[in-house]
């Protein structure tokens, strides 16, 4: 993928330089712990130093992109500033401060960059498409391949390394965010850290996970029942998340903010007197970074678009108890937000 240009048409400058990691990946479509890409008018180079010189010129074959040895970034602003760059654009909020003041004093006038790859960013290609629906499928599958392993006595930890091991098996290249394995009352955290609690018949479980494809992100969240017993109201709260989950799905269109797409959701929450307890956002973008523009939350003011793609993830949590977030990645089409996810999302017990 070759989205140089299109950015690059957006910032009003004579040139543009990327350092990060994440923004030279959606760039380029190459991931590197090194480099910059530098694109003016007429053309776009990858800088990279000699680790990488073989796979990303085979990677930039057929793009519009070169490919240049740098072994520091001095070689590059050399470049730049035998090109007579006056305006340059760079992202604001992902440079450090000593690489700004470097810039500055070499007499370039920076603009930022971020709002146009922002704007880029959130409207996914059908090749961006296709990679995370192929990243949802890895996810989809181990999660399946997980349901027959489980065993009562496992711990939290020995699950997540269980899951992201069938993700890799299922053709992921690495997981997207750790993976979030809660069992009993540890559910009540959303971003529980997995550790050492052992699952016993009647815990619910809560498994948040996701795994990449081609450098892109999925993200998934399905909570069950370990055994027929649960805790009290557990059935009946997770009834109300994922009628929650359905509407918002079902409802959201193109044209709508963040906000109003949150509100489908927490409306219904509203009306079992569980609102209070969602504590989150209804969603996020999803794409080279597990979390994107748009933000679909009460703050969020930025309008919907076709072929973005995000997560619908509504969720209740108690205190001491339980918690229970049901969550697919979705992408926003003429009709409407349509999952990347199969699997059925009715109440499990296992």
């Amino acid at each position: 993928m070759d989205f140089t240009k299109k950015v690059f048409r957006e910032v009003g400058a004579d040139a543009m330089l990327t350092e990060s990691a994440d923004l030279r990946l959606y760039l380029t479509g190459y991931p590197s712990s090194f480099g910059f890409v530098y694109t003016d008018a007429q053309e776009s180079i990858l800088f990279t130093d000699p680790r990488y010189a073989e796979s990303a010129k085979a990677a930039m074959r057929g793009q519009r992109i070169g490919v240049e040895i740098a072994r520091s970034e001095d070689t590059v602003l050399d470049y730049i500033k035998s090109k007579k760059i006056k305006k340059l654009a760079v992202p604001f909020e992902r440079t450090a401060f000593p690489q700004m003041l470097s810039l500055r004093k070499r007499g370039f006038k920076l603009v930022d960059s971020m709002p146009a790859f922002t704007d880029a960013m959130e409207v996914k290609s059908g090749e961006e498409r296709a990679f995370i629906a192929r990243a949802a499928n890895a996810a989809e599958e181990a999660y399946i391949r997980l349901l027959g392993q489980l065993r009562e006595g496992m711990t939290e930890n020995e699950t997540a390394a269980l899951l992201e091991y069938e993700m890799r098996r299922c053709g992921a290249e690495d997981r997207s965010f750790e993976t979030i394995a809660a069992f009993g009352a540890n559910t009540s955290v959303p971003h529980h850290a997995a550790g050492e609690t052992r699952l016993k018949k009647g815990m619910p479980v809560l498994l948040d996970f996701g795994c990449k494809v081609g450098g892109y992100c999925s993200d998934i969240t399905r909570t069950f029942l370990f055994g027929k017993d649960g805790a009290d109201g557990f059935a009946d709260a997770y009834a109300a998340v994922l009628e929650a989950h359905e509407r918002a799905l079902g409802k959201v269109r193109a044209g709508m903010t963040g906000r109003e797409a949150d509100e489908l959701a927490r409306g219904v929450l509203r009306g079992r007197g569980l609102d209070k307890f969602f504590t989150h956002s209804l969603g996020h973008g999803i794409g080279v970074n597990i979390h994107e523009s748009p933000t679909l939350g009460p703050s969020g003011t930025r309008v919907l678009r076709e072929g973005m793609v995000f997560s619908i993830e509504p969720g209740v949590y108690f205190e001491g108890r339980f918690g229970i977030r049901i969550e697919d990645s979705v992408q926003l089409t003429a009709q409407g937000a349509v999952s990347f996810m199969k699997t059925d999302k009715k109440l499990t017990v296992l």
